[in-house]
């Protein structure tokens, strides 16, 4: 194995592995405030929906709306870090979440074009049964991202990948270690593969060599950490499919 090459491309789709366990970040005060606020918001809606005395109660039903979807973006985006990622220019906050496979942005979408257009531009709010659709689709919208609040710290794998990769992301850090097939790796770039910087062995006989390096049993022993933002997508959306 030549060990002075430190940049390889690793197979996220992890074909005949398995996940063995995983770790995840526990709500603290601030998430518990934060979440607490996103979901009165949308309380509130519901309460302006269910008295429908005028119009009037529609446009603040819809306005409640959007700010229940704005807060827990904006929850999301100190977590995660959105604008790292050179997708969100083009995409935004709820382009990019679909992108990692966390929601279908759609509707979504169309209830804050709704919301610009009752507020500035004085259109009539929508009737009382598309208000109710938007507010379950907010409503689902805050159940589904719920999760990605306890950020995964880890997921532990067996098979082919002997090992774990762990999550910090705002900046993105995602480091791959354990023991892996050579068949999950490349010198050359692969399409759809990670682009990884390798490190050296921690621990065991292989410590203080340059990684990947070979342990026995057709297995290599890897230390190394995602080179590029760009190329943690897959990883991401394993880790997402699987909180999820």
């Amino acid at each position: 194995m030549v060990r002075d090459i430190r940049t390889w491309w690793f197979d996220s789709t992890l074909p005949d592995c398995f996940v063995d366990g995983s770790g995840r970040s526990g709500i603290n005060s601030e998430t518990q405030e934060r979440k607490a606020l996103a979901e009165f918001s949308h309380a509130h809606a519901d309460y302006r929906i269910s008295t429908n005395l005028t119009e009037w109660d529609r446009v603040d039903a819809i306005l409640a709306l959007k700010r229940a979807m704005q807060i827990r973006l904006d929850h999301l985006d100190s977590i995660y870090g959105f604008k790292q990622y050179l997708e969100f220019k083009q995409l935004g906050p709820l382009g990019l979440l679909e992108h990692w496979g966390v929601i279908r942005q759609r509707m979504l979408r169309r209830m804050r074009q709704l919301r610009n257009a009752v507020e500035h531009e004085g259109a009539e709010p929508p009737d009382l049964e598309a208000c109710e659709d938007y507010a379950d689709v907010v409503w689902w919208f805050l159940r589904g991202t719920s999760p990605l609040l306890m950020p995964l710290d880890n997921l532990d794998f067996g098979g082919k990948f002997d090992g774990s990769v762990t999550f910090s992301y705002n900046p993105l850090k995602v480091t791959i270690s354990g023991d892996v097939s050579m068949s999950l790796l490349s010198q050359e770039e692969q399409s759809g593969w990670v682009k990884l910087t390798t490190e050296l062995a921690y621990y065991g006989d292989a410590k203080g060599n340059m990684t990947p390096v070979e342990v026995g049993g057709g297995l290599y022993r890897l230390e190394a950490s995602v080179a590029e933002v760009g190329t943690a997508h897959p990883l991401l959306q394993n880790a997402f499919r699987y909180v999820l």
